[in-house]
């Protein structure tokens, strides 16, 4: 009985290994695409709470929130990062609205913000900003899984873009 099975062990392991394989760096993947979105959600905060709170009241020239908040995401973002992103691919964009209701109508009414007339590329005298982060993820099975954007949104008062810390005359704040 033991002639006959000769060589079971080799055909089954031939068959079982790579389904097991492909399970074990599927979870990998799955771990790695985790550990980048968690990643990117801490830096973008982190960021965030450093860029809302940039300038001073009384500031005569605008702050550039954006090249703020790209320079904090690179410092946060860690070692790792860029093993997790395709670097070429990040893009870092930020949105001002003077008030809550046009936030509301920009995101509600239109598919791509980008298109909504209330949305501002200025950051002067506009309360809310909506930094947004988008980037390739970098998978581990290149040549085999496809590449596919990661998206991050983030919304935040601006602290010094707000009329009540306007001092002064000549704020800005007329309406």
């Amino acid at each position: 009985m033991k002639k006959r099975q000769k060589g079971a062990l080799t055909v089954e392991v031939a068959m079982g290994l790579p389904i097991f394989l492909i399970m074990v760096f599927s979870w990998i993947e799955l771990c790695m695409l985790s550990y980048s979105m968690s990643i990117s959600d801490h830096a973008l905060t982190l960021s965030v709470i450093k860029t809302k709170k940039a300038g001073t009241s009384n500031a005569t020239t605008p702050q550039d929130y954006q090249k703020l908040l790209e320079k904090t995401i690179n410092e946060s973002a860690g070692v790792a990062w860029k093993y997790l992103a395709k670097e070429e691919s990040v893009n870092i964009t930020v949105d001002y609205f003077k008030n809550y209701q046009d936030f509301v109508t920009c995101n509600v009414g239109y598919d791509d913000i980008e298109t909504c007339p209330e949305r501002k590329d200025e950051p002067k005298d506009m309360a809310i900003a909506m930094y947004r982060m988008q980037y390739t993820y970098n998978t581990i099975l290149d040549g085999i899984l496809p590449d596919f954007q990661v998206k991050r949104e983030l919304m935040a008062i601006q602290e010094y873009e707000r009329c009540a810390f306007k001092i002064g005359g000549g704020s800005g704040c007329e309406s």
